[in-house]
């Protein structure tokens, strides 16, 4: 992700604007310095602590997006280009691939829980960022939810996240 360049999205702008989306000060410097042409090398370079942290956030938040240079072709890892040329059917429910559903699942997740862990958000949820299926979105939400647990208890952690749980 190093040489990856982020631009902001139309959200991205209007979060500049209008403050509305409660970012850490950090993250908010970030998605300000964030402008289409500097890489994430260059970005770093400016010292800035926890960049990848920021940066996670802001795309899981859908205020940034990687700039996609036009003529290289995209190639799919080796489980997703196996998965392409399966049959189809054999891939479950639980194991399809993330698709525009889960990431907006994930920055919905992203929102609710930057109102309990605040600017950590990004780092107690790394598991959920990363998350390729929903299966593993499920499984990540049961981690934060036992972390939840400890402030809130049990049940009151489990009603917390039952609404960013994805039918299954």
């Amino acid at each position: 992700m190093s040489s990856q360049v982020f631009r902001k999205t139309e959200s991205g702008k209007a979060e500049i604007a209008r403050r509305q989306a409660g970012l850490s000060p950090a993250t908010r410097t970030v998605l300000i310095m964030v402008n289409g042409s500097d890489s994430v090398n260059a970005l770093a370079a400016r010292g800035l602590p926890q960049l990848q942290g920021h940066l996670e956030t802001l795309l899981a938040l859908g205020l940034i997006e990687p700039v996609v240079a036009r003529a290289a072709p995209v190639a799919l890892p080796a489980n997703d280009a196996e998965r392409a040329f399966s049959s189809p059917g054999s891939v479950s429910a639980h194991e399809a691939p993330a698709g525009p559903g889960l990431e907006a699942l994930r920055r919905q997740a992203m929102a609710h829980l930057g109102n309990h862990f605040g600017p950590d958000t990004p780092l107690v949820a790394q598991a959920l960022l990363g998350a390729r299926s929903v299966a593993e979105f499920n499984a990540a939400l049961d981690g934060i939810e036992s972390q939840l647990a400890i402030y809130l208890g049990r049940k009151q952690a489990a009603r917390e996240l039952q609404a960013l749980r994805p039918a299954t």
